[in-house]
């Protein structure tokens, strides 16, 4: 079995990654560690209390899909072909097989217990992509490409806010701000500002962002790309504390 691991960018840089307490993502590298070479993990609970972790923080892998949790007390590591490929030569399958065919791929790399025109069954042994998805992979890069290119494109279209930096000052987390200002002017969010501001005041007295020290306070990306100030929050009573 190959010793080392690898981790993606595609895969841990994004919002839903780093919303997750630091606890969550901590067991996420240590599962991924001890994988094996289709990335599953035999004892995921036993590494939990190796860390000092919680099944909260697993809970939280699996309902935000980076692992797949079965009920032998197994789980896998969903984006497993993203972040790592191993070596023909050094490859030594997984003793899950049943587990190993119970689930399937698609073209990005990403396993799936979802059985659809999108997703395909994992051969026995090792394989590669491009042997089961013989075109899907090159032009799903390009289409990521394309996106990228045209995004860029539309930033470097959008006029500068004059009311981002007031959201800003008030949202208790200050966490990727350049990220959430690129939000904010990309889908122009001037004209919202107002209610923007109320639905955040309601937040910040709510029960949901007060507990663990603001433990559940999304990333300000996070609450814009979700319009998270439309929701209804249940307020409580008592002084709020920031935590930055």
């Amino acid at each position: 079995m190959s010793q080392k691991r690898m981790i993606s960018l595609e895969v841990i840089d994004t919002d839903s990654f780093l919303d997750m307490p630091q606890s969550s993502q901590l067991l996420y590298f240590h599962l991924n560690a001890r994988a094996d070479d289709d990335g599953f993990v035999s004892s995921p609970k036993k590494i939990i209390r190796m860390l000092g972790a919680s099944t909260d923080d697993l809970k939280i892998l699996i309902t935000k899909k980076f692992v797949i949790y079965f009920e032998d007390g197994v789980c896998v590591i969903k984006h497993w072909r993203i972040n790592n490929f191993i070596r023909k030569d050094i490859y030594k399958e997984t003793k899950y097989l049943d587990l190993k065919k119970s689930i399937k791929i698609r073209a990005n790399g990403a396993y799936t217990q979802t059985d659809d025109e999108r997703s395909k069954p994992i051969p026995q042994g090792h394989f590669q992509l491009s042997d089961l998805f013989v075109n899907e992979t090159s032009t799903e890069r390009q289409l990521r490409l394309d996106k990228v290119r045209l995004d860029k494109i539309r930033l470097d279209k959008v006029s500068k806010s004059k009311y981002f930096d007031e959201f800003w000052n008030e949202y208790p987390k200050k966490k990727a701000k350049a990220k959430a200002k690129q939000t904010w002017e990309s889908k122009k969010l001037d004209k919202e500002k107002k209610d923007i501001l109320k639905g955040l005041k309601k937040y910040k007295q709510s029960q949901e962002w007060k507990e663990k020290k603001g433990k559940f306070i999304p990333y300000p990306t996070t609450f814009l790309n979700q319009r998270r100030w439309e929701d209804e929050v249940e307020i409580i009573t008592s002084t709020y504390k920031s935590y930055d």
